[in-house]
């Protein structure tokens, strides 16, 4: 993996977590020595992240991390629905034994996690899994970077992640669904797992 590339995934994890609140100005000089680099590099992972929608850049100012508005949520789960939806419809009928059993296992340890980050990690890993059979790497990644926008209002919202036993009841409707192969009632579950984590969001930045 390339520095610039590197970069960006230490970015995105900042941002993700917090440590890079919303409207943070990034400082090239102060992060090139933070993570012992050249500006090049720093440059290119900054403009990696404009494109993915994490950072906004302002001329003469820099690049700062973009506060989401209502809209900008809205829009997003909007999407996120459509894509993810489709995803696991088209996903059930290519699962096979050893995905469901990996799956099934993600969905016990999340239920175990004692921390938000792990539980935000094995969350990722969860819907990662049930998605991608279905085979369209443009779609997986346009999913990636939707989840990567809102990924911080997720983990930074204490009711979001602390309230995993009603999320874990939605994982298992959907993985049981998946494990009759039932791409509708899959593709219905999904959606209403993404309309639930949008109004916690949503009620929480108003």
């Amino acid at each position: 993996m390339s520095t610039s590339l590197n970069l960006a995934a230490e970015l995105r994890a900042l941002i993700a977590s917090g440590a890079l609140p919303d409207g943070a100005r990034l400082v090239e000089r102060e992060l090139a020595e933070r993570f012992a680099v050249s500006r090049i590099p720093l440059r290119e992972a900054i403009q990696k992240l404009a494109a993915e929608g994490l950072l906004e850049q302002h001329p003469n100012r820099g690049a700062a991390v973009r506060t989401l508005s209502v809209t900008d949520i809205e829009e997003i789960y909007s999407l996120r629905m459509l894509l993810e939806g489709d995803a696991i419809h088209r996903a059930v009928q290519r699962m096979d034994a050893e995905t469901l059993a990996r799956v099934e296992l993600v969905h016990r340890l999340l239920g175990e996690a004692a921390s938000a980050d792990k539980q935000g990690e094995l969350n990722r890993e969860f819907h990662a899994l049930l998605y991608a059979p279905c085979g369209n790497q443009r779609q997986l990644q346009a999913i990636r970077e939707l989840r990567g926008q809102v990924e911080r209002y997720e983990r930074l919202q204490a009711r979001l992640m602390a309230d995993t036993p009603a999320f874990q009841h939605e994982h298992e409707a959907i993985l049981h669904a998946c494990q009759a192969r039932d791409a509708e009632r899959a593709r219905a579950l999904t959606v209403q797992h993404l309309a639930s984590a949008q109004r916690i969001i949503l009620k929480a930045i108003q």
